[in-house]
C-alpha cells in the first residue's frame, strides 16, 4: 500500500502521465506514418464487408456500475447495431485511458477525474456518454466513505488527521473526500490517503489498517454486513444528480469510425434504459461478472443510469480538482464531450 503524502502532489503525477503522453504522441506518428486505407479487421471500417460485425473492445471495471453493458450485450442491443463486444475489466480508470489512446481498446468506463486529468495533460480522449450517477441519498449512494462504528468517525469533519483507504491516490476519491471534509468545517489537508484496491477494503477495515475507506458496491455492502457505517456521501455532497464516471472513445477512433462510436452510444443508452427498468436482472447478471454472491446482490445499492452528462456538476467537479492541486489547467469541457 502507498500513503499519499499531504505535500503537492501533482509534479509526480505529471511525470507519470507526461511520459504516457510522449508515448501515445509517439504512437499516433508511427500510425499516420504508416498510410494506406484501414486494414479490413479495423472497427468501422468501409472494408468490414456488409453483415460482419465490428469487434470492438471496452475497458470496464468488475463493479455493479457497469452491468448495462453486460445486459446489453445479452439482449442483442450492440449486436442490433453490428458490433461484437469484448469487455476488459480492469483495476481502475487509470488504467483503462492508456489502453483507449493507444488503440488498444476501442472505448473506455472510467471515473471522471481520470478523464480530467487526461485532458490536462492534452491526452486524445472524447467523452460520449454518461456512465453512472449518483443515487441523491446520502447514506445509501453508491460510493461512499464507510468506517467501523468504534472509529470515532461519525461525519466528514471528523475524517481530518484520519487515514483514508482509496482505489487511486490524487483522483476522483481524493477530491471528492476532501470536497465534503471542507464542507463539513474540517482541515482537508489533513486527510491521509491510502492506496488499496477495492476487493481488499473490507478486510483492511477490519483489521483497523485504515480508518475509513472510500468504497463502491459490492464492496460498500460488504463492509456494512461486517458492521461498518457509512460516515461520508462525498457525491451527494459535490453536486446534484452528480455523475461519477463517463464512457469514452479517443479522438483518433472519432475521427476515423465517428459512425462506429454513434451506432455504439445508441446501444449503450438501450442497455441503460433496459437495466433502469429490469433491476431484477441487475442483480442476477452482477453475481456473474463482478462475483457477487445471491445474498449480497440483493442489497447492494443500485447506481442511476442517465445518458445525459450533468455539465454543472462536472464544472463543480472540475473547480474541485484545480483547487485541490489535481489538475494544472481549467478543463476545456466543450473540448472534452462529444455532442
Amino acid at each position: 500500500m502507498f500513503i499519499q503524502d499531504l505535500r503537492p502532489t501533482g509534479p509526480r503525477r505529471r511525470i507519470t502521465l507526461g511520459a504516457m503522453s510522449a508515448a501515445v504522441a509517439g504512437i499516433f506518428t508511427l500510425a499516420g506514418c504508416g498510410g494506406g486505407s484501414p486494414s479490413s479487421s479495423e472497427p468501422g471500417s468501409a472494408a468490414a464487408g456488409a453483415g460482419k460485425l465490428d469487434k470492438v473492445t471496452v475497458g470496464v471495471l468488475p463493479i455493479t456500475d457497469v452491468a448495462p453493458m453486460y445486459l446489453g450485450e445479452r439482449q442483442g442491443f450492440f449486436e442490433d447495431e453490428g458490433i461484437e463486444l469484448e469487455l476488459q475489466p480492469a483495476q481502475g480508470g487509470a488504467a483503462i485511458v492508456p489502453a483507449v489512446t493507444t488503440g488498444e481498446y476501442q472505448f473506455g468506463y472510467s471515473n471522471a477525474v481520470s478523464l480530467l486529468i487526461a485532458q490536462d495533460e492534452s491526452l486524445p480522449i472524447k467523452v460520449i456518454s454518461n456512465g453512472s450517477s449518483s443515487t441523491n441519498e446520502p447514506g445509501h449512494d453508491t460510493t461512499e466513505v464507510a468506517a467501523m462504528p468504534d472509529s470515532g468517525i461519525s461525519g466528514p469533519a471528523d475524517l481530518a488527521g484520519r487515514t483514508v483507504a482509496v482505489n487511486a491516490l490524487n483522483n476522483f476519491a481524493d477530491i471528492t473526500i476532501r470536497n465534503s471534509v471542507e464542507q463539513a468545517g474540517g482541515d482537508p489537508r489533513q486527510v491521509k490517503f491510502v492506496e488499496i484496491p477495492y476487493p481488499n477494503m473490507p478486510a483492511a477495515l477490519a483489521r483497523g489498517d485504515v480508518d475509513a475507506a472510500w468504497t463502491t458496491e459490492p464492496f460498500r455492502t460488504q463492509i456494512l454486513d461486517a458492521g461498518g457505517k457509512i460516515v461520508a456521501s462525498p457525491m451527494t455532497d459535490m453536486a446534484e444528480n452528480f455523475d461519477s464516471a463517463f464512457y469514452f472513445t479517443s479522438q483518433q477512433t472519432l475521427d476515423r469510425n465517428p459512425e462506429l462510436v454513434e451506432r455504439f452510444r445508441t446501444a449503450l443508452h438501450k442497455s441503460f434504459e433496459y437495466a433502469s427498468e429490469n433491476e431484477d436482472q441487475v442483480r442476477t447478471i452482477i453475481q456473474d461478472y463482478a462475483k457477487v454472491t445471491p445474498e449480497l446482490a440483493e442489497k447492494v445499492e443500485m447506481t442511476a443510469w442517465r445518458p445525459e452528462i450533468n455539465l454543472d456538476g462536472l464544472k463543480a467537479l472540475g473547480t474541485a480538482a484545480k483547487k485541490y492541486g489535481v489538475l494544472e489547467n481549467e478543463p476545456d469541457y466543450n473540448a472534452l464531450i462529444v455532442q
